[in-house]
């Protein structure tokens, strides 16, 4: 009975990483246009290794792949850290970083918390926890509280954000907001899985009572996985038949996209002066859960019309157009309120988090709020 569980657990990590290499190629390939692409192939490639060097020392059981191992596995740290910088790429729509000084810190640290384990026999890593040099389970019980404080807070954060809707931004369709979704949930299940695996292996519970083997609970944790590679991978393709119409995503976009369109030039004029009227005299932009749903029904025009007059003539997309509207009222408030925090002058101008409001600022300015106020001032 073992011997199969061995083989149906070495299975489902052969299934996981080919899924994964899979979904890697298909993000590349088929979100060509989504700069959080970068996050996602970055995270991806990062399983990818860990199930590579897991699969290797389960397979040939030495002690260089037992140290490779120890080496990778504080790659779980980067778990939550990476998931809320391809969030936030995701929202903005724009390339960030794919690592700084703190995801860097939060990998050194946990690799040097596991340190002892590199310099003793894998014998007595093997012994049970009780049993084991003190330096060896104070490395192993601050690593894993270290993950479970860092991937819970990543995790607990974003659920609420979903929970609220706040995260629904103004250049999002639907669909975009739904596949972000869907990749959130799909990749809580793994992170809830090594939560669970973790957690249990510095408590050193006693599998027999709970009637359940750890070999039947490693084959659970590889079939959840699998699972989520396999949706992720269905979920991404299905998404990049469909994504969002690609005129909102991306600016400049060929004019021979509306070639059938019925919309004429006047009439597109006609729905950017309405356009115009309305960010000036309701100010819509201040909506923080502003779409461009919300914004046609508002001067009752279509959403396809909106979206091809914002890119066609005014060679922008709609997330863009809202946040140059949104940056003069911020400029604006930081001129004639000269006293409130950045922060409030962020939530004001309809942003909903004040590193999206920086980043932001300083594209369209090429300062950052301090900065731009500091200037002011001087």
């Amino acid at each position: 009975m073992q011997d199969w569980l061995q083989i149906f657990e070495f299975a489902l990590d052969v299934s996981a990483t080919v899924f994964a290499f899979m979904l890697i190629l298909l993000v590349n390939i088929g979100l060509k246009w989504l700069p959080a692409r970068n996050q996602m192939t970055f995270f991806l490639s990062l399983f990818l290794i860990i199930n590579l060097t897991t699969l290797s020392l389960a397979v040939f059981a030495n002690e260089f792949f037992y140290r490779l191992y120890v080496l990778v596995l504080p790659g779980i740290l980067l778990l939550g850290p990476l998931m809320t910088r391809f969030t936030r790429s995701t929202i903005s729509m724009q390339s960030v970083p794919l690592l700084n000084a703190k995801i860097v810190g939060l990998y050194v640290t946990g690799l040097a918390l596991i340190t002892p384990y590199l310099l003793v026999p894998t014998t007595v890593t093997q012994l049970p926890l009780s049993e084991r040099p003190w330096i060896l389970v104070f490395g192993l019980h601050a690593f894993v509280l270290l993950f479970v404080a860092s991937s819970s807070m990543h995790f607990g954060r974003m659920i609420i954000k979903f929970y609220r809707g706040s995260l629904y931004s103004l250049s999002h369709s639907k669909s975009l907001y739904s596949w972000l979704k869907g990749v959130w949930f799909l990749m809580m299940l793994i992170w809830l899985t090594l939560l669970f695996n973790t957690m249990s292996s510095v408590l050193d519970i006693p599998w027999e009572t709970l009637a359940v083997s750890l070999g039947v609970f490693d084959m659970l944790t590889g079939v959840i996985s699998l699972f989520v590679l396999f949706s992720l991978t269905i979920f991404t393709a299905l998404y990049c038949k469909k994504p969002l119409s690609q005129t909102e995503a991306l600016p400049g976009l060929a004019a021979d996209k509306y070639e059938k369109s019925a919309l004429s030039e006047g009439q597109a004029q006609e729905i950017l002066q309405s356009l115009e009227d309305a960010m000036q005299t309701e100010k819509y932009f201040l909506d923080s859960c502003l779409n461009i749903d919300k914004l046609a029904q508002s001067i009752c025009t279509p959403p396809q019309y909106l979206s091809q007059a914002i890119n066609q003539y005014l060679g922008m997309n709609f997330y863009e157009l809202v946040a140059n509207y949104r940056i003069a009222y911020a400029k604006e408030l930081l001129l004639t309120e000269p006293d409130k925090s950045v922060l409030a002058v962020a939530m004001d101008a309809g942003f909903n988090a004040k590193s999206t409001f920086n980043q932001t600022f300083k594209k369209v300015t090429g300062l950052t709020p301090s900065a731009f106020k500091k200037m002011q001032e001087n």
